[in-house]
């Protein structure tokens, strides 16, 4: 992704740009840094009205979501912090709400990953092997959680290609005491037959709708071999991942071929992609702060969120 210079601070013009060319990082992670970008803004912004002001952080906020639009806790950092600076009609208040906002948001996220791990353990029995895909923040809490807990399990890692993201969350497994596999992304799904073999499934989340869950590409067979082979499969995925009704996330673009093929013949089309689409049916939960849900419960709960106007 190119990167024009948007905005007279410079660090906000760099802060983007880095989440932008980021693709190590999972959601929590991304929409924390996100957050710095708007108390950064709110800190040193230059308008002289709250209306100017308004118009940097909508200008700041859509960036934000272009550079990771995947992303739904972007998404939701950006909303809720719309709403809050507009309720505010004096600039430095609008600017106090704008970092009260972005704050509370980043220590919600930290709660959230906590809950959710607390509510996994049960998920873990001793004796487990758990198989997960790419690399969540929120999937790696929830292990290193059952860990302390004296859980004794070991672990199956995808590579997660074509960034690895999964070598390197087996890396930090491992330093951690826990025992760890490696797999071949295309060879895992049918390892849920193995008899005796994996016990649960657990993956995190990038976003979730009511059209399902957003995703490292390879969740959606892999939990379809997980369905036919009656293996459970967890989204660990905060509601910050969840999408405010009315929105729709863009079609993803196409990724750098080089990532997949480098030097490939010209005339080949090397098809590279990031996320795809797993319906929530076949999921056996979603597990949230509130506990394990399912997609009518889901449902409910983004019914009830509301889409900023300028962000239709």
């Amino acid at each position: 992704m190119v990167f024009k210079k948007m905005f007279p601070l410079k660090e906000i013009d760099d802060q983007i740009r880095a989440i932008g060319e980021d693709r190590l990082s999972g959601a929590r992670e991304l929409a924390q840094k996100g957050a710095r970008v708007l108390i950064a803004l709110a800190k040193g912004s230059k308008a002289v009205s709250g209306e100017e002001f308004g118009r940097e952080l909508l200008k700041t906020g859509r960036a934000l979501i272009k550079a990771q639009p995947s992303m739904a806790p972007l998404v939701n950092l950006v909303n809720r912090s719309l709403f809050a600076a507009q309720e505010e009609m004096d600039l430095e208040e609008a600017k106090r709400a704008l970092i009260a906002t972005a704050q509370g948001y980043a220590n919600h996220l930290e709660r959230s990953v906590e809950r959710i791990a607390q509510r996994v353990l049960p998920l873990i029995p001793d004796g487990a092997l758990v198989l997960t895909h790419s690399s969540s923040s929120t999937v790696l809490a929830a292990l290193l959680h059952a860990k302390r807990e004296g859980r004794t399990f070991a672990v199956l890692c995808t590579e997660s290609r074509p960034q690895y993201e999964g070598r390197a969350l087996a890396e930090r497994l491992d330093q951690a005491g826990v025992e760890t596999r490696l797999v071949v992304d295309a060879l895992a799904p049918s390892m849920t037959s193995m008899v005796g073999g994996i016990e649960v499934v657990l993956v995190g989340a990038d976003s979730l709708s009511t059209e399902g869950l957003v995703n490292k590409i390879g969740t959606y067979p892999l939990a379809l071999a997980a369905r036919a082979h009656q293996v459970p499969l967890y989204a660990l995925c905060g509601t910050e991942k969840f999408l405010p009704l009315g929105y729709t996330l863009p079609e993803e673009g196409p990724k750098d071929p080089q990532e997949v093929w480098p030097d490939h013949p010209q005339r080949v089309e090397v098809v590279n992609r990031y996320f795809d689409l797993t319906p929530l049916e076949y999921l056996t939960g979603i597990v949230a702060e509130e506990g394990i849900l399912n997609p009518t419960e889901v449902g409910e709960i983004i019914n009830k969120r509301r889409l900023h106007p300028w962000l239709r």
